[in-house]
């Protein structure tokens, strides 16, 4: 599915990062469609982002993927006579794929897995027919079942915590067959649970795996009502719709300009003096402004040439924020003749302590330094030429 199909939005802003742009517990929003559900989600995030708007302003942007829809069953069966009830824990409900953040898109800093269900229950009681002695008067036979529901992924594990239960019977002449299905009303299940760690597993070009379970299962058969063989069989459909949530910033933009990207700078101190004093020539690296931007750091730097004449002055840094920059001081040693010339290559990156790892970019800025460094004239020579431009300045005098 093209990038362009899914949906890019910027919301109000957040000063800490480490929370995210999510609210989850959205679990009550019941009796809206799928698309009207998912609009009033997006206004309540946006509601709880505006209100946690602290400290640095940073703008979230947000990535909606593609509904994957599903449907799975799963059943369990007690018989009269065993244990009170037959129970298979953590059944599988199947799993689903959605597609993960593609880090040209910036760096992605929290994810909400988003679902939207409904889990029915059926129960039904059955007899084989056991014939024998007595009479065949009309039995009523019970039976029971009880689930509850979890969804995992990366970062993501939840049990809805409230069992769900259902209850069947069917009634027949006590030496008969008897057989009843009894469907439970539909319980909606809805979550927006947010990913607390492992964001680097939905950064690529493939899916994530979002699975579902029914940590609990259970039937039970309640009577021995009929001569022949009774059983109860405790089943669950769990539908609806996934999708995932990404929260992202845009890459950092280092340049050596503040308002387009210039990736390589020459300052050349030109030609000075041997011992002469140099003023030192300052630079800035800039990250260019935009609020939605994520920080940005000098990892490292090489420098190749003349770097004992000529020093860049350059530090390592991090964190630097979008529409700031870091200024540094260029300097020349005239102590020896020359014609000097250094290049450093810098190394920076998106900030390392900001969202996953696997959407961080690099990036390389190029510095060059030249200058020459000559031996200054003898005083004689300085004497020597200002007496030249007297003596010509007074024949032009004299000359009629």
């Amino acid at each position: 599915m093209s990038r362009l199909s899914g949906t890019s939005r910027a919301s109000l802003s957040i000063g800490d990062l480490s929370s995210r742009r999510s609210i989850t517990g959205i679990s009550d929003i019941r009796g809206f469609p799928g698309t009207r559900r998912r609009t009033l989600r997006r206004i309540t995030t946006a509601i709880g982002v505006w209100a946690l708007s602290i400290g640095p302003a940073y703008a979230a942007l947000v990535y909606d993927t593609s509904i994957v829809s599903f449907s799975d069953s799963v059943s369990v069966t007690d018989a009269e006579g065993g244990a009170s009830s037959t129970s298979d824990n953590n059944a599988s409900l199947g799993t689903s794929f959605l597609e993960q953040f593609d880090a040209s898109l910036g760096v992605l800093t929290g994810v909400t897995i988003n679902l939207d269900s409904t889990r029915t229950q059926d129960v039904t009681v059955s007899s084989t027919a056991g014939g024998g002695n007595g009479n065949n008067n009309n039995r009523t036979s019970n039976g029971s079942g009880s689930s509850t529901a979890g969804i995992s992924a990366p970062g993501v594990s939840y049990t809805f915590t409230t069992t769900i239960n259902a209850n069947g019977s069917c009634t027949a002449p006590r030496k008969e067959a008897c057989g009843n299905t009894t469907t439970a009303a539909g319980v909606s299940t809805i979550q927006d649970q947010a990913a607390t760690g492992n964001l680097d597993s939905y950064v690529g070009g493939g899916t994530v795996t979002v699975s579902r379970t029914a940590p609990t299962l259970s039937a039970s058969q309640l009577d021995n009502a009929f001569t022949g063989a009774e059983t109860t069989q405790y089943s669950l459909t769990w539908a609806g719709d996934l999708s995932a949530t990404y929260s992202y910033l845009l890459h950092a933009a280092p340049s050596f300009d503040n308002s387009a990207s210039v990736d390589s700078l020459t300052l050349d101190f030109g030609t000075v003096d041997q011992h002469s004093s140099v003023g030192p020539l300052g630079f800035s690296i800039f990250n260019l402004a935009d609020p939605n931007r994520t920080d940005l750091d000098l990892v490292s730097f090489t420098a190749t040439g003349d770097t004992v004449a000529l020093d860049g002055g350059l530090t390592t840094f991090a964190n630097l924020l979008q529409g700031s920059d870091q200024l540094f001081y260029a300097t020349l040693d005239t102590t020896n003749l020359g014609n000097y010339s250094a290049t450093y290559v810098l190394t920076l990156s998106d900030a390392a302590n900001i969202g996953a790892a696997s959407s961080h970019h690099t990036y390389t800025l190029y510095l060059t330094l030249t200058g020459t460094v000559v031996a200054p004239l003898p005083d004689s020579v300085w004497l020597f030429g200002t007496g030249l431009i007297g003596i010509a300045g007074v024949a032009r005098r004299k000359t009629p």
